[in-house]
């Protein structure tokens, strides 16, 4: 009797469509699992690739420059220590 019994799922053979099926089903679990990571990054390369921080930079030190060339322009208040 015993040897009669046989373990659930060890003697199951798949036929060769079916192991077709399994890798592409496994491939394409792991694709739908990178492929919005990927698209992530290559839409936004510029920011990992130093472009936006230069960018950044580059408003800084224009807006600094404005900014001091406006204000030299400027008449500066003196306090009259004399009266």
């Amino acid at each position: 009797m015993l040897n009669d019994i046989k373990s659930f799922g060890l003697n199951i053979i798949p036929e060769k469509e079916a192991v077709g099926l399994v890798g592409s089903s496994v491939e394409n679990a792991l694709s739908g699992l990178w492929e919005p990571i990927l698209d992530y990054l290559e839409e936004n390369d510029n920011v990992f690739s130093g472009q936006v921080l230069n960018e950044i930079a580059r408003l800084d030190n224009q807006a600094m420059r404005l900014g001091m060339t406006l204000s030299a322009g400027e008449e500066k208040p003196q306090l009259n220590v004399e009266s």
